[in-house]
């Protein structure tokens, strides 16, 4: 990624004077007030990936490779993206994080529970048992990279990967406020 890709999402936040510098991260097409809305992807007429139609994001960058300096940003929020990357890249976009929020900055993520999809998987409804199987491959009738789901974080497992990379508390639940409140993860660190 060139370095002026990584300066697009610190360019927009210093010509719009924005503060306190709350980002919401792989926004989709929900728009948060407040918020930086950043994704990856714009929609394009000529996209057939339902994933990018109606896009809001304020600013396209990699999620991965931010560019912003450290103790920089107050919040970030961040709903079911985390599974889009191998275990090894999530810890390190994790660490990134930590590294741009301030003190006391919050990190609210939400990503789908390996062991509650598990559990999805043999509900008697219909409905959860496809909530639950989608998890485990992610989208995969869109030709878009990082469309695929590539892990499932436990709960425990996501907790104990905040602690060990700085955050001072972490609390870690399951009622999601995205997506499926009792198969997905809600956690809330502060750095």
């Amino acid at each position: 990624m060139t370095e002026d890709r990584c300066s697009v999402l610190a360019d927009y936040i210093s010509e719009n004077r924005i503060e306190p510098v709350k980002l919401h991260l792989a926004c989709g097409g929900d728009k948060w007030h407040d918020f930086v809305n950043v994704d990856l992807y714009p929609e394009t007429d000529a996209s057939t990936d339902t994933s990018r139609v109606g896009c809001v994001a304020d600013v396209f960058a990699d999620l991965r490779n931010l560019g912003l300096p450290d103790d920089s940003v107050d919040e970030i929020f961040c709903s079911h993206a985390l599974e889009h990357f191998p275990r090894w890249v999530g810890v390190e976009i994790l660490v990134d994080w930590h590294r741009m929020l301030g003190s006391g900055g919050r990190l609210h993520l939400e990503t789908p529970d390996f062991w509650r999809s598990v559990f999805w998987l043999f509900h008697p409804w219909r409905r959860k048992r496809k909530l639950a199987r989608n998890m485990f491959f992610g989208n995969q009738w869109d030709e878009l990279e990082y469309e695929t789901h590539r892990y499932l974080w436990t709960a425990r497992e996501l907790k104990d990967v905040l602690f060990s990379i700085g955050f001072s508390s972490a609390k870690v639940n399951h009622a999601s406020l995205t997506h499926h409140p009792g198969r997905d993860i809600k956690a809330i660190a502060f750095k």
